[in-house]
């Protein structure tokens, strides 16, 4: 055949998110006559950037995600490098972080809906499954592992449709051996945080967690400034069930669902992530109907305008007397 090579710019016009390890700009990619198209692009902090075990983390989340087609899972589209510096362009996410949608209901002091929250469980879980499921080009299985699943790595877009990012400390299963502990304590199996060899269902514990989190709005675990307790409780496996609504632990098939998740033993919890998908939509459409995109669209337009905000500083549009939930934004121009 035939090969294209051609010069891609790329506009960036906002800080998007920062966190420990990169930032993500929102960024116009530029083509002829007048194409447009926002993405977002990543990049890693300037200190790190000299580091080649960061720079070798960040190069393998672009190639081991770069052929991760899925609904639920946030796209990378190219790794690229400039002035000696890696960066990889990805979907852009018109929406709120997992965590930003959790925080909104704790600080109204109001419960997420049941359906919903077993809903955005759900589609992380098809995500996770599609990726678990990925084989290479001779279709020998990749056994891919996020390690971090948690509410900061899942986007809600404006549409209703979580997806599951940022695959930083992603690796194949044989790969996650090496008696390193990297993740969030908060969401971590026991035997992630015991650094030992991982596989798809320390996810499924991760995940978990995270469905725990939704109902509840509280953490199972001390997410206090105690690194050394919070690790011990999530070696032990401490779950804090005095936390989890009472309302609910009387419904034996959610309970049966969440407990089979945080089974302290990997063997015991669900044989892959399609199964625990298929259990959370059994769940919530077992009478025939239940949520879809468009009843969780509908109800963070209803209740959390912010999302639906355009201006530059994302202020919040909450109810008189609400609190105000203000996004930090950081603007910068620079033309690759």
């Amino acid at each position: 055949m035939f090969k294209i090579k051609d010069s891609v710019e790329f506009e960036i016009v906002e800080c998007i998110a920062e966190g420990g390890m990169g930032a993500v700009y929102k960024a116009y990619q530029k083509g002829v006559d007048g194409f447009v198209k926002t993405v977002a692009v990543k990049t890693l902090l300037a200190p790190l950037s000299s580091e080649k075990r960061f720079v070798d983390m960040f190069r393998a989340e672009a190639l081991l995600v770069a052929n991760l087609v899925h609904e639920n899972i946030v796209q990378i589209y190219q790794l690229g490098k400039y002035e000696g510096n890696y960066y990889f362009v990805i979907e852009y996410v018109d929406g709120i972080t997992l965590h930003e949608f959790i925080d909104f209901h704790i600080k109204l002091k109001i419960k997420i809906p049941l359906n919903l929250a077993v809903f955005i469980a759900s589609r992380i879980a098809r995500g996770l499954a599609y990726a678990h499921s990925r084989t290479a080009r001779d279709e020998t299985p990749l056994n891919i592992v996020h390690c971090d699943v948690c509410p900061s790595n899942v986007l809600i877009t404006t549409e209703g449709l979580p997806k599951l990012t940022d695959f930083g400390i992603a690796k194949a299963a044989t790969m996650v051996s090496d008696g390193t502990v990297s993740g969030k304590l908060p969401f971590m199996s026991p035997e992630q945080a015991s650094g030992k060899a991982l596989d798809f269902r320390s996810d499924i514990y991760s995940l978990g967690i995270v469905l725990f989190y939704l109902i509840s709005g509280e953490h199972t675990r001390d997410v206090s400034n105690d690194f050394a307790k919070l690790l011990e409780q999530a070696k032990s496996n401490y779950i804090n069930w005095g936390k989890f609504p009472d309302e609910f632990k009387n419904d034996r098939p959610l309970m049966n669902i969440i407990e089979k998740c945080l089974a302290p033993e990997a063997d015991q919890r669900y044989c892959s992530t399609a199964e625990l998908a298929r259990e959370l939509e059994y769940y919530i459409y077992k009478d025939g109907y239940g949520p879809t995109i468009v009843t969780l669209a509908k109800y963070m337009r209803e209740n959390m305008a912010y999302v639906f905000e355009k201006d530059e500083k994302r202020k919040a549009s909450l109810r008189p007397g609400s609190p105000t939930l203000v996004l930090p934004v950081k603007t910068t121009k620079i033309t690759f």
